[in-house]
This record gives structure tokens, sequence and C-alpha cells, in this order.
């Protein structure tokens, strides 16, 4: 699809979803997921479109964060991890992480489809263009490998554009108002830590080992845990996502969260 001006302006402009400014738990993503367009990019963002435009959002200066969210697929390994947690955090109970029953897996689902990224639970998202999967790339007006670049912030030499320095300032704002939420970043941890140092000064990383070689960056000011992916095929699966819950639990992180 060709990207126009204004659809790419709205879409630098959107950083996330839910309400970041109250939530008690904020995941850092990587990009939107083109589930509410049925799959398709091109239709994904013309939903998108519609809603940013017809319903609630949170405004941050000339960025926002979308408040109504659409029916999230419960099918998201992704979606399903972020919600184990989450209600693992609010239970204080790590068998969420067990295999559930079907009376289980039926509560699971209805937490997605009813409270997550609407009531303790929101997310930012780092890259603004919504993409099925990592490895597809629908914009034929957009260069991947040059997009990629703007946003890997490990880079000796960064690629450097005006369109990313909006988005910076306006990811600034966001995770201002994000500040006192527990942030959880999945994936791609050493790019969104040397990231984060630019939204946050003075910020201070430590590395943790946990139980099965887990790593993670730690920063207590604010408190920030950055991990591999949860999911199963490519990441911590659920026996690691008990760990890093564990974790979070021993270490003190979630006395604000509670």
């Amino acid at each position: 699809m060709i990207l126009t001006n204004g659809q790419m302006k709205l879409l630098f402009r959107c950083v996330g979803g839910g309400p970041i400014d109250k939530a008690k738990i904020v995941v850092f993503g990587n990009e939107l997921g083109t589930a509410e367009g049925g799959g398709s990019t091109e239709r994904t963002i013309e939903k998108f479109k519609n809603d940013w435009t017809t319903y609630e959002t949170l405004k941050l200066n000339e960025g926002f964060v979308p408040l109504r969210m659409g029916t999230l697929p419960v099918s998201s390994v992704f979606l399903q991890c972020i919600s184990r947690l989450a209600l693992a955090i609010r239970y204080k109970d790590d068998r969420f992480f067990d295999n559930l029953s079907g009376e289980g897996r039926a509560f699971l689902n209805k937490y997605i489809l009813e409270e997550l990224y609407r009531t303790e639970t929101a997310v930012i998202n780092l890259r603004p263009l919504p993409q099925p999967t990592e490895k597809h790339w629908d914009y034929d007006n957009i260069d991947e490998n040059r997009y990629k670049k703007l946003f890997n912030f490990t880079l000796i030499k960064p690629e450097e554009s005006l369109w990313k320095t909006y988005r910076l300032k306006i990811l600034k704002e966001a995770f201002s108002v994000a500040k006192n939420a527990l942030i959880l970043g999945a994936g791609d941890r050493h790019n969104k830590k040397e990231f984060l140092k630019l939204m946050y000064e003075n910020i201070e990383f430590r590395t943790v080992t946990l139980k099965n070689n887990i790593q993670l960056y730690v920063s207590k000011t604010p408190r920030i845990i950055l991990s591999n992916y949860y999911s199963p095929y490519t990441g911590l699966g659920l026996d690691g996502m008990k760990i890093l819950y564990n974790y979070l639990e021993s270490s003190g992180m979630l006395e604000k969260s509670a």
C-alpha cells in the first residue's frame, strides 16, 4: 500500500492504547498489529483512523493515546502472556502461569476482551506503523531498512529524520505521563534500554540474571523490567514468566502496583 502523509502523521502521533496516566502496568511494545483489520494493514489503518477521530483519546501535546479499545484477539499469544502476568500481579498468584482449565481459559479470555488495556494496564509502542508480523512489510513507498534503522538505538551512528524527531518528542511525553507505572518491555531489550536512556534523564539499568539464565535489564526509578519475548516460541514461555513474576514479587518492584 501507499501510505499518505496524512496517514503517516496520524500513526506517528498515536503512541499506544489505554489509560497510560492511570495504569498500574504499562507494556512497552514494538508496534501495532493488524488484527483489527483482519490481518490487512490497509484495512487496519482505515479502522484506526475512524476510531481515533471518533472516540475519546488521551491528549499528549501533539500526540495521543486511544482510550477505546476494539476487540482484542484472545488467540494472540502475546496478549495471553501479558494478561496472565497482569492477573498474577492483581491476585498475587503464580498459578496463572500453569496450564489452565476450561474455566481458567474462559477467565483469561474475559480479561483480554473486557479489561486488557482498558483498566489497570496500557501499552506504549516504540514504532508507529502497524505490521502483521515483524517480518511482513506492506508499505510500498517507505524503505523498510531505513525505517528499522530509525528505531534502532544501538547503532553507533543512528539514522535521523524529522519523522523520528517528531515521534520521539511524543514518546517522551508519553513516558513522562507513565513514569509511575511498572513498565514491562518484552523483546528487543538491548534496543529498548538504549531508547529509554533518551526518555529518562539519569536512568540507571542493572543486569539481573534469574533461574534458567533469564536475563533482565532493571531500573528501580522509574520501575522498568526489560526481558526477552514472553512467547514460548521465541522467549520465556510460561515457566520463564513464572520466574519473572516471582522476581517482581520478591524484589519489591510490585509495591506501587498493588
